[in-house]
């Protein structure tokens, strides 16, 4: 049937451009490539780009991986639950397929971009905390984003870079502050004897 050949513009076009919007049937072989790329991103790529500070080298890869499989599970929820929030729950239940795993990578990237920023000022456990509230956060704004005003972030640079960056920033800044209180801000504290 024509419909069975559509390509991958024609599908696009029928459903309603939304990372939360599903396609009427499952499309494993369109995706998969697609899925294992941004899969060996978020575990390979953001697992030694970490390494960059070398008091944290070897452990970075370790918390990656401890973050991303939270992480993924996680926003594998939230985002479905998302997903419901506009329809009116009139769905049976969260779908769990290749695309909604996509997406559970894509909040695995924003929180990844994260703890690039609070590297070495938090431990792991707090960073599962950080995680746990940031993919609320994250799905709530791509929610927000893509269905009331209807935003289409192509690459990713509103929902995934900018969130991930500002939200590790003011963390971040958050964390200094505290520490400062404290007199804890041992790095700064040196600065200011030499």
């Amino acid at each position: 049937t024509r419909e069975a050949r559509a390509t991958n513009g024609e599908r696009d076009m029928k459903t309603k451009p939304s990372s939360f919007a599903k396609p009427p049937t499952n499309y494993i072989d369109d995706y998969y490539g697609v899925f294992q790329d941004v899969h060996v991103m978020m575990f390979i790529g953001f697992g030694f780009l970490m390494t960059f500070l070398k008091r944290y080298s070897f452990s970075s890869v370790g918390v990656n991986f401890l973050l991303g499989a939270f992480v993924i599970q996680w926003a594998t929820l939230v985002n479905g639950f998302f997903s419901l929030a506009p329809i009116g729950f009139d769905r049976n239940g969260i779908e769990v397929d290749i695309q909604s795993l996509i997406l559970s990578d894509f909040a695995a990237a924003a929180v990844m971009i994260t703890f690039g920023a609070v590297l070495g000022k938090i431990s792991p456990s707090q960073l599962l905390v950080v995680a746990f509230v940031e993919v609320i956060f994250y799905g709530l704004n791509v929610m927000i984003g893509e269905h009331y005003f209807q935003a289409v972030d192509i690459g990713g640079s509103m929902f995934i870079h900018t969130f991930g960056a500002y939200f590790g920033l003011s963390l971040a800044g958050v964390l200094d502050k505290k520490r400062a209180r404290k007199g804890q801000d041992k790095e700064s504290s040196r600065d200011r004897k030499s």
